[in-house]
């Protein structure tokens, strides 16, 4: 007996929705797989899951996640990281904390085998993602994921924290995310200007100097240089208040570093932070969380992570219960347990302070800092202004 028409025509748009399906999982999956690197030498995860987020929640157990933004591209010293910043979820006081860390955090590296020797922390996601000018690192920060192993080594190195997983975005990608986003309102804390944010670009550009006054110019300081070449440098201003940015009004909000107001590693990670509450609550605002995962995709070139397709996808689950969740912020500083200093060849660097390589009390501190954070005591007149200002209510997001 033959078929019906009507059951074959039904049949046919059954196929090709499936197979439109397909192709869009095909697709999205192509895309991610660009995305989500892995190393085939990673040690096992301190919380040893297949999704670390969702049992992370299920279990109720800490989750750390390392963030890091990078100028790719053209930049000089394109993978050197620009920010670092552990995202810390702690399901049983449902808080989130972030934790920022000085880019001049003087870490030692393994750099040649099992001999380590100092460098900036910065620098650790470059030397791990260089493979052919840094041939005889240890195995396990190597490949695509070697840089982000080799941040995750030296930020637990610095903090005694273990860090499950990393995400990295370029400055082209941070600007298209948050202009995707249309904008945050960023809680600028500071008034300042910065006479010397560098123009993209114009990097080598000789001001009209001749080839003479070039040379002369190179074998001299920083400081004298910069004030030669006026035309390499924009003036930017921020005043205190919130203030609406768009993308590349918010990577120059996060990336100026010569203000003689808010010009110091410490004032720029406090200004990240803010732009990360920024974000957050923008993100709830528009209920944005279920165009996350095409959102990622179309950042296939910019964004790095260890998270894979399946981790996000289950973390959405949880999107609501993030809803709920208090955001906490704080910082590795000289207020509290480090100090700037000297490199054996000369380099700003900032240490603990009780000595290069001596890690106890910074340990201790961000182990106190976390209990603080998450267990706050009763609002008192002798409460500080840092401590106010650290910590964000789930009431502020909406």
């Amino acid at each position: 007996m033959e078929m019906p028409t009507w059951k074959k025509i039904a049949l046919a748009v059954v196929a090709v929705v499936i197979a439109g399906l397909c192709a869009v999982a095909v697709y999205v999956y192509g895309t991610y797989s660009r995305i989500s690197v892995n190393s085939p030498f990673k040690k096992p995860s301190p919380t040893p899951t297949s999704s670390p987020i969702p049992d992370t929640f299920n279990q109720g157990q800490q989750h750390v996640s390392l963030l890091m933004g990078y100028g790719g591209g053209n930049h000089e010293g394109g993978l050197l990281t620009d920010t670092m910043m552990l995202v810390i979820v702690d399901p049983p006081t449902k808080t989130i904390t972030l934790l920022s860390l000085p880019r001049d955090l003087w870490v030692e590296l393994p750099v040649s085998g099992d001999k380590l020797s100092g460098w900036k922390i910065n620098a650790a996601y470059a030397i791990g993602s260089d493979d052919k000018g840094y041939r005889y690192k240890p195995q396990e920060f190597t490949g695509p994921a070697g840089g982000g192993e080799l941040a995750k080594y030296a930020v637990k190195q610095a903090t005694g924290l273990d860090v499950n997983n990393f995400i990295t975005l370029n400055f082209s990608g941070f600007r298209r995310s948050i202009d995707v986003l249309g904008g945050v309102d960023v809680n600028v804390e500071t008034t300042f200007d910065d006479y010397l944010y560098p123009i993209e670009g114009k990097e080598e550009d000789p001001c009209d100097k001749t080839p003479e006054e070039l040379q002369m110019y190179s074998t001299m300081s920083a400081a004298i240089t910069e004030a030669a070449f006026p035309c390499r440098y924009e003036h930017l201003h921020f005043d205190k208040g919130i203030v609406q940015m768009d993308g590349q009004t918010a990577l120059k909000y996060v990336r100026s570093r010569h203000s003689a107001q808010d010009g110091s590693d410490f004032g720029r990670a406090a200004r990240q932070r803010n732009l990360i509450l920024a974000v957050r609550d923008k993100i709830f605002r528009l209920d944005f969380f279920p165009k996350i995962i095409p959102f990622i995709n179309t950042l296939s070139e910019d964004l790095k992570t260890d998270y894979n397709l399946a981790d996000i996808q289950n973390a959405l689950n949880y999107r609501d219960e993030l809803r709920d969740y208090r955001i906490t912020s704080t910082a590795l500083s000289n207020d509290n347990v480090l100090r700037i200093g000297r490199s054996p060849d000369g380099q700003s660097i900032v240490t603990s302070q009780e000595g290069v390589g001596n890690w106890n009390a910074v340990h201790q501190w961000v182990k106190d800092e976390l209990t603080r954070l998450r267990n706050p005591q009763p609002a008192t007149e002798s409460a500080t202004a840092s401590e106010s200002a650290v910590s964000t209510s789930p009431a502020d997001a909406q």
